[in-house]
């Protein structure tokens, strides 16, 4: 292998950058996974930034985040058919895009949107309760 030697780590090991060894790619993995959430705890504004345990960050939903190849086939299927929605998406038309899933054997649908728009829809709803909160809309 060739390549620049990384920081050691506990044991004083050096590995060169994108190593096979399984403690390396576990530690890639993780670090993935953990940047990624951040990124979505983020947008979303949740609380919980000192901890990687997406159960103790609060907020309106319960969040996971899934990142790397697992999430790849998911990717692929929503892309299609936001671009299959594009296609027929009429002029003026400013409606989020979102797509419902509806696997073999349940009639439950799982619902997957960018996470640019679900941020904006979830600020909306917190404005709209906040202002409920002060009086100013009637029901």
């Amino acid at each position: 292998m060739f390549g620049a030697l990384g920081r050691p780590d506990r044991q004083g090991v050096r590995r060169v950058r994108g190593c096979s060894d399984p403690a390396a790619r576990g530690r890639r993995n993780r670090t993935k996974g953990d940047s990624k959430a951040r990124r979505a705890r983020k947008k979303l504004g949740l609380g919980g930034h000192l901890t990687r345990h997406e159960e103790n960050w609060g907020g309106r939903f319960r969040t996971e985040v899934k990142a790397g190849a697992q999430v790849g086939p998911i990717a692929t299927r929503f892309q299609a058919a936001y671009a299959q929605s594009l296609a027929a998406k009429a002029v003026g038309d400013i409606r989020p895009f979102l797509m419902v899933a509806m696997p073999d054997g349940t009639s439950k649908g799982i619902v997957l949107m960018d996470l640019d728009e679900f941020s904006e829809i979830a600020s909306l709803i917190d404005d709209i309760e906040q202002r409920q909160d002060k009086g100013s809309l009637t029901s």
